[in-house]
């Protein structure tokens, strides 16, 4: 039958040490504006005598001197059912020969964090899958607490981050993210072929990545085979640094540049669209306008003369200006005779409304229905037509039908997209060059644009890419990734416990959690090799649909 004592430590993973005593204390805590009583389990532990009076640097066992401190340290390890356990114990003062006059080393630390190997590995494992909030509350921990954890956990797990630079790189692709608001950035580096992140440093631009290259000697850098991302001019720029290299600008962002090229036609055909409603309605409105200005003066001629016919004597020979007016006004009558009139008289004095005949209300309700109908053709525009819906496959009818211009940008983003799914260098070529002729042609100005942008500065990094068959989408992922991660923590305040948090989750490292089955570095290794075998399968049939 095992005692109490051995089971509380196989439970907390208590190793290296004797445990003199345990006890239970009750202590108060603020929490949440109030004072709490919270439970806590005290553990007065010592280590093993074999492993006391060592140095914490180098490890060689030292001579005592003595104590630093009269009171006992405390060190936080991993919760009991909610109850924190805390390990006591009055640290040893030793002289080392090398180092100096240290505490010794304490075997269940971990470093010099006062937290628990197992305790911090805890806490960076929920870190990858909860926010740091939800995580103070469940350890009753502090919030800068968390990133601490994290960065010992990671200090520990990998204590030599540079050697992911040495491990045989030869394929990377680079790409910067925003971590806070006001043009904070950090530049990651990926390695294509193990599915990690190789290295994270704060900034971008050409400066950032000349101090990677600089990191990678001259042997590493010769093989380097491929350099992928977005098409920033400082990636080129760095290009010198791997004479072997072939720079791939990724489909991805080909894509966006295109989409983004149809979506400004979209907004201006869309606001033309606007204009050219308004300019029709102002039209008719000054037309209507005119008319009816037309019939008041012609009404105020009637009156006008109808006064000065009752004025003249009514005996005797008409003069020539009575039969002119007799005249104006039979005329005058049998016009508003033969027109339709008003159901109802208009008052005397009152203006008359301008109203737009029915002709000219029904042609402007017909372009205000194909403006309505417009609405919504972003996603019809931005979908690939075998996924169109039936809904967005009529309304590119009525693309096509009403705004040529549009239509032509819409032929032009397919086309484009068709190209960058070609597997023949020389082919896509030929293709691009057609292309980018087509674009300079149609008159639309955001496809001109681009196509000069294609032409002097990455027509040759995306025949690049389509001959190497390599793309930046795990780096985006990644991205991906690191956003969520700085989503769940509401921030980052210290950037290194980030860049570890970033360091722990994108990466093949398994944090190891106590008396929980963990997967093995192998399992993980056959589980991207299947991945990336699947993923090449997926692209490959898509490839052979497009062709047929």
């Amino acid at each position: 039958m095992a005692l109490p004592i051995t089971i509380l430590k196989n439970v907390l993973n208590f190793n290296l040490m004797h445990i003199d005593k345990v006890e239970m204390n009750t202590a108060k805590v603020h929490a949440y504006g109030e004072v709490h009583e919270q439970d806590r389990i005290i553990v007065h532990a010592r280590p093993f005598k074999r492993v006391q009076c060592h140095c914490p640097v180098c490890g060689q066992k030292c001579v005592k001197d003595g104590h630093k401190h009269q009171e006992e340290s405390s060190w936080r390890a991993p919760n009991l059912n909610g109850i924190p356990v805390y390990i006591l114990y009055r640290p040893q003062r030793i002289f080392c020969p090398e180092h100096g006059a240290l505490n010794e080393n304490i075997p269940w630390a971990d470093g010099t964090s006062r937290f628990t190997a197992a305790f911090n590995d805890e806490i960076a494992w929920l870190v990858c899958q909860m926010n740091k909030t939800a995580i103070c509350e469940l350890e009753g921990i502090n919030w800068r607490t968390v990133g601490n954890c994290v960065k010992a956990s990671h200090k520990r797990l990998e204590p030599d981050v540079s050697a992911r630079l040495h491990d045989d790189v030869r394929r990377i692709c680079v790409d910067e993210t925003s971590y806070r608001k006001g043009y904070k950035y950090i530049t990651v580096v990926y390695d294509m072929d193990k599915n990690r992140v190789i290295w994270i440093h704060e900034g971008h631009g050409y400066d950032v990545f000349a101090e990677f290259c600089s990191l990678l000697t001259p042997e590493e850098r010769d093989k380097i085979e491929i350099v992928a991302g977005d098409g920033a001019g400082w990636i080129d720029s760095c290009m010198k640094f791997f004479p072997n290299a072939t720079r791939c600008v990724d489909f991805f962002h080909v894509a966006q540049w295109i989409n983004k090229a149809l979506d400004d036609v979209r907004i201006s055909t869309a606001a033309k669209a606007k204009r050219e409603y308004n300019r029709l309605k102002d039209e008719y409105l000054k037309t209507e306008a005119e008319a009816a200005l037309a019939i008041e003066k012609a009404e105020q001629e009637y009156h006008d003369a109808l006064r000065e016919l009752s004025d003249m004597p009514r005996r005797g020979r008409p003069c020539a200006r009575k039969l002119e007016l007799m005249s104006f006004i039979a005329e005058y009558e049998s016009e508003q005779a033969g027109s339709a009139k008003d159901s109802q008289p208009r008052p005397a004095g009152r203006p008359r409304k301008v109203q737009l005949t029915p002709e000219h209300e029904a042609s402007l309700q017909e372009l205000a229905d194909r403006i309505d109908a417009f609405k919504g053709a972003r996603f019809a525009l931005g979908h690939n037509p075998e996924n169109c819906t039936e809904k967005q496959v009529e309304k590119l009818q009525l693309i096509e039908n009403n705004y040529p211009d549009l239509y032509r940008a819409y032929q032009l983003k397919e086309a484009l997209r068709l190209i960058l799914h070609m597997k023949d260098r020389e082919q896509a070529a030929c293709e691009l060059a057609k292309w980018i002729e087509d674009a300079k042609n149609s008159g639309i100005k955001a496809m001109q644009k681009l196509a000069d942008k294609i032409e002097n500065r990455h027509l040759e990094n995306i025949l690049n890419a389509i001959e190497c068959q390599a793309n930046s989408a795990k780096s985006e992922s990644t991205n991906t990734t690191i956003k969520g991660l700085i989503k769940l923590a509401r921030g980052f305040q210290n950037m290194q416990n980030m860049i570890s948090l970033i360091y722990l989750k994108c990466s093949d490292i398994v944090i190891p959690l106590c008396n929980r089955p963990q997967p093995s570095a192998k399992y993980l290794a056959r589980k991207r090799k299947r991945a990336n075998e699947l993923r090449r399968l997926r692209e490959e049939k898509r490839r052979k649909e497009f062709a047929a």
